[in-house]
């Protein structure tokens, strides 16, 4: 089924993924109802999104953001020689969690974070083992910054930035500096058109305040408690998984992984954020869990078992899908 297509690289997986996302696309463009939405005060949420009342241009940013997400899921496996360059086992979990995950009546706030913590992720894989990366490091540092701007809660990113870099790279003040002023320049732009506009000045700062004074237990709709609780046991298992065979055959491979566990452990404040729900919670984790379970479902040995993992992923994904539609 779709494990032997998953094994075989881009050309095995290309139409796969095409499929899905199609037939998801349509799904949610036609579901009559939205089970959750994004109640948390995020500027992006609250003075943009708003303004987009048409349906079908709802879902076509939401969908295309998605896509920009499975491509840099794409590239930073791959081309950043995270998992075997045959294994679009992650693309593939990225791109279910994510269709699972956005609101067909509202533009999904997270899927916009995910893309530009994705490629600050990328850019600052890229500065491994190479001289002359400043200019990664301020773009990475800058777009990271920006996303704090959709949703609030993507502030967890800034002190796993730096734990990144110190990872991937010996400690220099020229790289810390230029990360620093990467991180700034949004904030410093946004007030100054603040404070022209006389627009909501000091946002970015009472906005985190809100969130740390906010967190509470998030809420669980009925419709992702099977997904959820499979995701959940899938992590547990690759985790051990990961410890018992290691975390790679190559150091990049090693402290990717590693990386990984801290992408996790920071997750959890967004896990507690106020607002949060079942599928803001499957948003935010989406990028660590499609890396660890993707790469325990290539490792397996007996397709069988690996399809058989699938059809569970999916069938809770219809689940959803269908509640959406009033069926259950």
């Amino acid at each position: 089924m779709f494990a032997g297509l998953l094994n075989k690289g881009f050309r095995g997986s290309l139409v796969l993924l095409i499929t899905v996302f199609i037939v998801c696309f349509l799904i949610n463009y036609l579901s009559p109802i939205g089970l959750e939405q994004d109640h948390y005060p995020n500027l992006f949420y609250n003075y943009f999104a708003q303004k987009i009342s048409s349906k079908l241009a709802i879902n076509a940013f939401n969908f295309l953001f998605i896509g920009l997400g499975v491509l840099l899921v794409s590239l930073i496996a791959v081309n950043q020689e995270i998992v075997d360059k045959q294994n679009y086992f992650p693309v593939f979990l990225y791109l279910l969690l994510c269709v699972v995950g956005v609101y067909p009546f509202h533009i999904t706030s997270q899927v916009f974070t995910n893309v530009f913590v994705l490629f600050s992720i990328y850019r600052l894989l890229d500065t491994y083992r190479k001289d002359a990366v400043l200019k990664q490091i301020f773009e990475a540092a800058f777009w990271l910054s920006v996303s704090a701007f959709i949703t609030i809660s993507s502030i967890i990113s800034f002190p796993l930035f730096f734990i990144i870099l110190l990872i991937l790279r010996p400690f220099s003040w020229r790289e810390w500096v230029i990360a620093l002023i990467g991180f700034f320049m949004p904030m410093f732009i946004y007030e100054c058109m603040a404070y022209l506009s006389n627009f909501n000045q000091g946002y970015l700062f009472d906005a985190i305040e809100l969130y740390f004074k906010s967190m509470k237990v998030p809420s669980f709709s009925e419709y992702y408690l099977p997904i959820s609780l499979s995701l959940f046991l899938l992590l547990i298992i690759s985790f051990f998984h990961s410890l018992v065979n290691g975390f790679g055959n190559t150091v990049k491979k090693q402290r990717t992984k590693s990386i990984l566990l801290w992408v996790l452990f920071f997750s959890t404040f967004g896990f507690f954020s106020g607002g949060a729900n079942s599928s803001n919670i499957i948003l935010t984790y989406a990028f660590p869990l499609s890396f660890f379970i993707g790469d325990f479902l290539f490792a397996l040995k007996q397709i069988k078992i690996t399809n058989t993992i699938l059809a569970i992923l999916i069938f809770c994904v219809l689940v959803v899908f269908l509640g959406q539609f009033g069926v259950i």
